[in-house]
């Protein structure tokens, strides 16, 4: 039987092509691998990005951290102006070089001291519930005592404090609606911001400062929102 030159060159391309050693294989095989070249670029394509984006991060931590001061006092003047709307009663936050802290309005006229008469009633209305807690726990109540409820108004409101300690580099000014310039908070100086059952509170700004952030904020009398803010974080 003869064969023609194309009917062998058929017969052997499908047989090669059915048993995976047809001369295209190794073409199909070498475009799915890659070279030495292109591991290359993805290598240095993939350096650059990560060389672009560490840099991003850091300063978005950076950012965050700087920020954390007036994130916290929003957070305090949203939460005070809350309650005392909920309960109708006055609510403050008080400003020392330490930090911030809020708490319920008692004396329009204290200082540093009614705040830390309030931290000492605090605890030691901590410790009493925690004696009772003990004393039930051996079948003796002490809570039988006769109501009064102005004395609970009061200790209700004794509660509520709220803390916020500024760290060793960071410094502040305060500037409200009667001040004519800053006033330095890392002088012993000792303020206070009401908040009225209304919701109201006095207009106010605060600047923060450390070595690489500088805040400028300016807080909504009606909202206790951020009005207007001038940042800059390195």
């Amino acid at each position: 039987m003869i064969f023609s030159h194309s009917a062998k060159t058929k017969w052997k391309a499908k047989t090669t092509l059915g048993t995976g050693s047809s001369d295209f294989g190794p073409a199909v095989e070498r475009s799915q691998a890659f070279t030495l070249v292109e591991l290359v670029i993805a290598i240095a394509v993939v350096s650059i990005l990560t060389g672009l984006a560490v840099p991003a991060i850091d300063s978005a931590q950076n950012e965050h951290l700087a920020r954390e001061p007036v994130n916290e006092l929003h957070r305090m003047a949203r939460e005070v102006r809350l309650r005392a709307m909920t309960e109708q009663r006055p609510y403050q936050i008080v400003f020392d070089r330490e930090g911030f802290n809020a708490a319920r309005f008692f004396q329009p006229y204290g200082g540093r001291e009614e705040f830390e008469q309030l931290r000492m009633d605090l605890e030691q209305l901590e410790q009493r519930d925690a004696m009772v807690e003990a004393s039930l726990a051996r079948g003796i109540d002490l809570s039988n005592e006769a109501a009064d409820p102005e004395r609970e108004r009061v200790e209700d409101g004794l509660r509520f404090i709220d803390e916020y300690q500024l760290s060793s580099d960071v410094g502040y000014r305060l500037k409200f609606w009667d001040d004519t310039d800053w006033v330095d908070m890392s002088g012993g100086v000792f303020r206070r911001w009401v908040f009225q059952p209304s919701g109201m509170c006095e207009p106010m700004k605060i600047q923060v400062e450390s070595d690489g952030s500088f805040f400028e904020i300016e807080f909504n009398p009606l909202t206790a929102d951020v009005k207007g803010e001038q940042s800059w974080v390195e």
